[in-house]
C-alpha cells in the first residue's frame, strides 16, 4: 500500500512510500509516470475465478499520492486523477470500472474494480507507428487508429476490432493511446477513424537556408505568405504540404530569418512586406526645401526628378534600400506631402538613357518622379478639322473622362479659323484632337471668347462654362485650368468657395487642396498633360467638404 509521498527541499526529486519501502523519482512527467505505475503494480489484486480485478480506490489514491502530495483541492484536480488513472490502469493492463459484490467479494470488500485483460503488445505497436506513412497535407506521420486497434484486438483476443465487445474495445484503445502517447504521438479527432500523428523533425539549417536563398533572391521585394512557407517546408522535410499550417518552431524560424533581412515577421494581405524607411528626426527637418532645392531633368515626358537625387537629399548616400522601399517611401508619408506639394507625382517611372533630353552620359535607365502637371508649350502646334485648313493652338485642355474640351485656343488665318470651329460645334460630331476622342453639343457647356490680332489673324477662345469663375454652376463639378507654373491653380480657392456654403479662408487652400486630392474630391484629367494648361477636375461635394474642415480645425491644422 500507499503510505506518503513527500518531496525534497530543492523540489528536484520526490520519494514515495510503497508498502512501507521508500522509491525515489525524479520530479517531472517521466518521474511520475513511473511512481504512479510502481504503486498501481503494488497493489493487492483480488482474484475472482478465472479473472484478476485491481481494487479502483486503491488505484486513485496511488494517483492521487503522486500527483497531488498536499490533497486534492478542486473540482478539476480530482477529474485529473481520475483521467490519469484510466490511463494508467489501461496501460498495465485493467479495463473499466465495474461493480463487485457478495459472492464474489466479502461484503466489506464491495465496490469498484477494474478487470485485467490481456495486455497490448508495445512493440507491436511501436513497429506499426514506425511503418506510418507522411501525410500529404501537414508535416507529420500518420496513421488510422483503426489499423493498430485492429492489430491489437487480434493480437490479444484472436479477433477482429469490430468483433470485439465494447469493453474489450475500450481496454485496447486505451492501452494504444497510452503507448503512442509515450512515443510521441498526439491523437487527432477531427476525422470520423481518428488517427495517430507525430510531427516530421525539422532540418533548421536547410529551412533557413533556403529562406535566406528566397529573401535575397527577392532583394527587399514583397514576398508571397505561400511562397515563405514552401521554401520553410521544403528545406526542413524535404518537400512541401497543401497545408500552410506550421509548427512553432518553424514559425520562429521564418520569423527570425524575416527580420534579419528587414522584413516584417506578420504578413499583410498575404505577402511579408519589407520594414519601411523611417527618417531620421534630421532628416524631416526642411524637407520640402530639401527636394525643392532639387535640379530637375528634362525628358521626353517633361520634367522629372531623379529618384537617386530624392534619396541622397532625404536619407543620405550610406542607407541602402530596395525599389520597393523606395516607392513607398515616395508614396507615403512626408516625403509624398511634400512632393505632392510642389507639384510632383509620387509615383515612380522608369526611363532610358535616349528619354532624357539631353542624355545623362551614364547610358543607364534611371527611375524617376514625373512633374504631376506636364504642360507643353509648342508654338508650332496645329489643329485641323476642316479639310485643308490648319490653326494654331497655344492651348489644348481635354476631359477624357467625359470627352469634351476644357479649353481650346485657335490662331490662324479668318477663314481658316471659322471653318476650324464650326467644324468643332457644329453637328455633335465626333473629333480627334491627337489621341483624345471629344464631342460637343454646339456651345450648350461652352462660352466663346474672340479677338482679332494687330496682323489680322483671329484668336478664338471655347472655355467650358465649369471652367469659368463666372459662369460656372456651383452645384456642378467645376474645372481648374493649370499652366505648371505653381502647385495649386489660382482659381482653386474663389471656385471652391464659390460652391461651398462654409466659411473657408484662403489660407487654408494648401490644406484643402491637398486632403481634397487625397479624398478623391479633386483629380487631375487627362493623365496631367496639355498644351498650355492641364486640367484638374473638382466635386462640390458639400458634406465631404465640411468633414474636411472639421478634421482641419479639431486637429489644428488649420485655424480661424
Amino acid at each position: 500500500m500507499i503510505n506518503s509521498c513527500t518531496r525534497s527541499t530543492d523540489g528536484k526529486t520526490f520519494t514515495l512510500s510503497i508498502n512501507g519501502e521508500p522509491h525515489i523519482y525524479t520530479n517531472d512527467k517521466e518521474g511520475k509516470r513511473q511512481a504512479i505505475l510502481d504503486g498501481l503494480n503494488a497493489i493487492e489484486t483480488v482474484a475472482v475465478g478465472q479473472d484478476v480485478y485491481l481494487p479502483s480506490n486503491e488505484a486513485l489514491q496511488v494517483v492521487a499520492a503522486v500527483l497531488y502530495p498536499d490533497g486534492i483541492q478542486t473540482e478539476a484536480a480530482y477529474q485529473t486523477v481520475c483521467d490519469v488513472t484510466e490511463k494508467a490502469c489501461a496501460h498495465i493492463g485493467y479495463g473499466s470500472e465495474v461493480e463487485l459484490g457478495p459472492p464474489a467479494v466479502p461484503f466489506s470488500a464491495r465496490g469498484s474494480y477494474r478487470k485485467r485483460y490481456p495486455p497490448v503488445d508495445e512493440q507491436m505497436v511501436l513497429a506499426e507507428l514506425a511503418l506510418a506513412g507522411t501525410s500529404s497535407t501537414h508535416p507529420r506521420q500518420e496513421v488510422a487508429c483503426t489499423i493498430l486497434w485492429n492489430k491489437g484486438g487480434i493480437d490479444v483476443y484472436g479477433r477482429h476490432w469490430s468483433k470485439l465487445t465494447a469493453a474489450e474495445q475500450n481496454q485496447i484503445q486505451t492501452q494504444v493511446d497510452a503507448i503512442a502517447e509515450q512515443d510521441g504521438w498526439e491523437k487527432d479527432d477531427s476525422a470520423a477513424a481518428g488517427s495517430y500523428t507525430k510531427p516530421l523533425p525539422v532540418d533548421e539549417a536547410i529551412a533557413r537556408s533556403r529562406l535566406d536563398e528566397l529573401l535575397r533572391r527577392e532583394n527587399g521585394r514583397p514576398v508571397l505568405v505561400s511562397s515563405v512557407v514552401y521554401q520553410a517546408q521544403l528545406g526542413a522535410y524535404g518537400r512541401g504540404f497543401y497545408s500552410n499550417e506550421l509548427m512553432l518552431k518553424l514559425q520562429t524560424i521564418i520569423s527570425e530569418t524575416l527580420q534579419a533581412h528587414g522584413y516584417r515577421p506578420t504578413p499583410q494581405d498575404g505577402e511579408y512586406r519589407p520594414l519601411p524607411v523611417t527618417l531620421a528626426a534630421a532628416a524631416e527637418t526642411n524637407l520640402q526645401e530639401k527636394l525643392a532645392a532639387l535640379s530637375p531633368v528634362m525628358t521626353e515626358f517633361g520634367q522629372a526628378l531623379l529618384l537617386r537625387d530624392v534619396l541622397t537629399a532625404v536619407i543620405g548616400r550610406d542607407q541602402a534600400i530596395s525599389e520597393w522601399q523606395a516607392e513607398q517611401l515616395v508614396q507615403d508619408g512626408r516625403i509624398g506631402q511634400a512632393l505632392r506639394q510642389l507639384g510632383y507625382q509620387t509615383e515612380l517611372t522608369w526611363c532610358q538613357p535616349y528619354h532624357f533630353q539631353p542624355k545623362l552620359g551614364d547610358d543607364r535607365t534611371h527611375q524617376v518622379i514625373f512633374k504631376e502637371v506636364r504642360v507643353k508649350n509648342d508654338p508650332t502646334r496645329k489643329l485641323s478639322l476642316a479639310n485643308g485648313l490648319a490653326v494654331f493652338t497655344p492651348a489644348i485642355a481635354i476631359d477624357d473622362v467625359d470627352e469634351t474640351l476644357v479649353y481650346l485656343e485657335m490662331i490662324g488665318a479668318k477663314q481658316s479659323v471659322k471653318a476650324n470651329w464650326a467644324a468643332l460645334v457644329g453637328g455633335g460630331k465626333v473629333h480627334w484632337i491627337g489621341r483624345k476622342r471629344v464631342q460637343l453639343d454646339g456651345m450648350k457647356e461652352h462660352v466663346k471668347i474672340q479677338a482679332t490680332l494687330p496682323c489680322g489673324w483671329a484668336d478664338h477662345i471655347l472655355i467650358h462654362k465649369q471652367a469659368s469663375l463666372k459662369e460656372m454652376n456651383p452645384e456642378q463639378p467645376f474645372y481648374l485650368l493649370d499652366d505648371g507654373t505653381g502647385p495649386i491653380p489660382p482659381l482653386f480657392y474663389p471656385m471652391l468657395n464659390k460652391c461651398l456654403a462654409l466659411p473657408l479662408l484662403p489660407e487654408w487652400a494648401g490644406y484643402l487642396w491637398e486632403n481634397g486630392r487625397e479624398h478623391n474630391l479633386i483629380t487631375l484629367l487627362d493623365e496631367g498633360d496639355g498644351q498650355g494648361y492641364a486640367t484638374w477636375r473638382v466635386l462640390p461635394a458639400a458634406e465631404e467638404w465640411q468633414k474636411l474642415v472639421q478634421f482641419g480645425l479639431q486637429n489644428d491644422d488649420i485655424c480661424f
